[in-house]
């Protein structure tokens, strides 16, 4: 985090998110096809893709495209969209990432145990004593992380947990390293908790990997509902790789694309929850997406900001701006001249296996990124 950063978050930190259109319903039509945009994310949740492991996302994706879509992969493994007239004036990027948090195999032992490495920041203590899913080659192996030897010690379960600093294993039932691997399993295998979408009450969801599977909904969603005969600018839908590692996939795209303005579409780490102060972060769920004015990688530059206020405004579509922690695949494009906004939803339990959304606001995620792509 730069200095500047640093001072602006310290002396915003009391600011919380306003809400511009009240608790109305947002004004977004939900596509037939998979049943709205929590059929979507259903979809996207329930196919794994740990960093670097994005390839049934990819596709997954790709199946979703409205008919006139012609995607292609870039050479890092982006997906990309592109559509509008060739030659207009400017280029408007639209960017959500494709991959997960997760654990890779990194070894198989003698005694059919496996060894794996995190990938992405994620607290580990979520994994111990949790069935997980091996995704290999053979098709998917269940197992378990097993918890600490001491767990049944009340003492050391009352303790700060220590669960991650040693070597995390998965035991999958092999009682050697050749049943592990007649079971397809090798090194570079991903790894991840069984993802299935749960329906909360009312307009509530759960699931592990709304992050940032809501982002690539909110971007399908937009695509569906555009007329690309209508369009004034060149607009560019990217489904990143290997955001949660490092942003590598759009830093490929900043390096490349150059577009006149990029578009972030990530989470919003809200404060909206009985177990956070809300005096940092309060985005309240159910109340419409966010503009994220400033998080820990980025400042957006205030007249953005005001720009899509004042458009989500005219398109009657219900909208929060607030500050928040983490970054997003929009940090990278200033750099090469770029300048970018990131737009989220609020969500609460962040990188864990049960990341909560309203559908509501990702209803209104989507009409904003196509107000944006239609309006700009």
């Amino acid at each position: 985090m730069t200095g500047r950063a640093r001072t602006v978050l310290l002396s915003l930190a009391s600011i919380t998110a306003a809400v511009l259109a009240g608790a109305g319903d947002i004004r977004a039509a939900r596509p037939g096809r998979e049943g709205g945009s929590f059929g979507i994310l259903e979809a996207l949740i329930n196919t794994p893709g740990v960093s670097t492991r994005e390839q049934g996302v990819r596709d997954r994706i790709r199946s979703l495209l409205p008919a006139w879509a012609r995607p292609a992969v870039d050479a890092k493994g982006n997906l990309l969209v592109t559509v509008g007239p060739e030659r207009a004036a400017k280029t408007l990027l639209f960017i959500a990432h494709m991959d997960e948090t997760g654990y890779l195999v990194t070894a198989i032992r003698e005694d059919g145990g496996l060894d794996v490495k995190a990938v992405g920041g994620f607290f580990e203590t979520l994994y111990e004593g949790q069935v997980v899913l091996v995704h290999a080659a053979k098709g998917d192996v269940g197992g378990v992380v097993p918890p600490r030897p001491n767990y049944l010690d009340p003492s050391a379960v009352e303790t700060p947990a220590a669960f991650g600093k040693e070597a995390v294993r998965v035991d999958v039932g092999a009682s050697s390293r050749a049943v592990a691997e007649s079971l397809g399993i090798a090194p570079g295998d991903p790894v991840t908790v069984p993802k299935a979408f749960q329906r909360l009450y009312g307009s509530f969801g759960s699931g592990r990997a709304v992050d940032d599977r809501a982002g690539c909904t909110a971007l399908l969603v937009a695509l569906r509902g555009i007329d690309p005969k209508t369009l004034r600018h060149k607009l560019i839908f990217a489904f990143s790789v290997e955001e949660e590692t490092g942003l590598d996939g759009a830093q490929a795209m900043a390096e490349t694309l150059r577009p006149d303005l990029a578009i972030a579409v990530d989470t919003f780490v809200s404060s909206d929850s009985p177990l956070e102060r809300p005096a940092f972060a309060h985005a309240i769920l159910g109340k419409g997406p966010v503009v994220r004015a400033i998080d820990s990688s980025n400042i957006t530059d205030p007249a953005l900001v005001d720009r899509v206020l004042n458009l989500a405004r005219q398109a009657g579509i219900p909208v929060q701006y607030g500050l928040t922690r983490g970054g997003n695949d929009g940090s990278v494009f200033p750099e090469f001249g770029t300048p970018d906004l990131a737009l989220s939803w609020p969500t609460v339990h962040s990188h864990s296996p049960v990341e909560v959304i309203n559908e509501k606001d990702l209803d209104g995620l989507g009409a904003l990124v196509r107000a944006i792509a239609e309006r700009w």
